[in-house]
């Protein structure tokens, strides 16, 4: 420290190297132990205190359980059995039932057993195969065993059965098993999320099975060329109103747009009512409602934007000027499709007036009677004058 001080307090650095090596080597370290024996003592007492914890292994299975049973239920259950052949040797019907009852009670004892052992086995197998592993696929653990899916699982189900493992859980499929408190919840966290997706799911197709059976009845015997027109149109309303929702209620514009949505509705409920007027929208629909779009996109990206110039406030004013001819031109346009409808409408009332008239049922039929009286009068003296020069010829005629 004196060496590093002076070095700094003089600003000359050049001698501080050997300094500083110099005094390294004046100091002597006693050595009491050696290094690598130290190491080693600290390393084993690091794994001592904190062992290798596998979560499979959550309670002390001896690997020799059901031995014990086994052989107890074998020697007893040989002895037995030989009690029953001496039985059926000497015809003893009781005696033959009671010892085949026990001889059976001891064969089932000793298989439980041999269950049991073979369990402690895959028990240790499994739990090394796994190691720090809180949950695990069958699946994979079959395929690490060397094993079936199927008997990975029974094996599985017979562990938690038996209490090897009394924190393991299967999912509803049986195809994941969770060892841990932890992985179980969160497999159920995992499991409501599903179980609302599946349901936002089936709601969003319910919705849209909804919407498909109120548009086939909206649309029913609609040629397809009148439905695009139709579903087209209601994306251009919807969009109008959007953008007159960003458009503040005080401004000019905003009205106009409300007269436009309400014209554009009319055109299409015509549509609907007269399929055939579906005709005279395309270049409504390719040209005129496509152009009405951007130009209101650009009035709301104008909109703000500060009107610090002339350009800004000048599209704006020449955009809502736009709207004026558009809303006039889609009157016209509201007007020529019911242009057929008044012409037959006029074609209708003219026929009845003229039948009415006919029937005598209305003013006009007085200026219509006496016509036809003048017609029928000059008619009948035309007759007579034919009638008159015909006898006229009969009595000059040579015989």
């Amino acid at each position: 420290m004196d060496s590093v001080s002076s070095a700094i307090d003089r600003n000359d650095y050049s001698t501080l190297h050997a300094d500083v090596a110099r005094a390294i080597k004046s100091v002597n370290i006693e050595r009491r132990v050696n290094y690598a024996s130290q190491m080693g003592s600290t390393a084993q007492r690091a794994a001592k205190a904190k062992p290798r914890i596998i979560p499979f292994f959550q309670k002390h299975i001896s690997r020799y359980l059901g031995v014990p049973q086994m052989a107890f239920t074998g020697a007893i259950g040989s002895f037995i059995f030989m009690s029953f052949l001496g039985a059926l040797i000497t015809g003893s019907i009781g005696g033959s039932i009671a010892t085949g009852i026990i001889t059976a009670g001891c064969a089932f004892g000793f298989f439980r057993g041999m269950k049991k052992y073979d369990l402690a086995k895959k028990y240790y197998q499994y739990g090394n195969i796994l190691g720090e592993a809180e949950y695990f696929n069958i699946s994979d653990l079959a395929k690490v065993a060397l094993k079936g899916d199927k008997e990975v699982l029974k094996d599985i189900k017979g562990m938690i059965k038996l209490g090897f493992l009394p924190r393991a859980r299967l999912d509803s499929t049986e195809k994941v098993c969770m060892v841990t408190d932890r992985a179980y919840e969160q497999y159920l966290g995992a499991e409501q999320d599903r179980i609302a997706r599946e349901q936002r799911t089936a709601e969003q197709k319910k919705a849209e099975m909804e919407q498909l059976k109120q548009r086939n009845a909206e649309y029913a015997k609609l040629p397809e060329e009148a439905i695009a027109i139709l579903e087209e149109g209601k994306e251009y309303i919807t969009f109008v109103r959007s953008i007159n929702d960003k458009i503040p209620d005080t401004e000019e514009l905003s009205t106009k747009l409300y007269r436009l949505e309400e014209i554009m509705n009319r055109i299409f409920a015509q549509v609907k009512k007269d399929p055939s007027s579906a005709d005279e929208l395309h270049k409504l629909m390719s040209y005129y409602l496509p152009t009405t779009k951007k130009l209101l996109n650009a009035y709301v990206e104008l909109d703000k934007e500060p009107e610090v110039g002339n350009n800004i406030t000048q599209t704006k004013l020449e955009i809502d000027a736009a709207i004026d001819t558009i809303n006039m031109a889609f009157e016209n346009l509201l007007d020529s499709l019911f242009q057929d409808m008044a012409w037959d409408i006029s074609s209708d009332i003219s026929v009845m007036k003229t039948m009415m008239a006919q029937d005598g049922l209305t003013n006009e039929s007085q200026g219509i009677g006496a016509q036809v009286m003048g017609m029928s009068a000059g008619a009948s003296q035309a007759q007579a004058q034919v009638q008159a020069q015909g006898g006229a010829q009969a009595q000059t005629r040579p015989e």
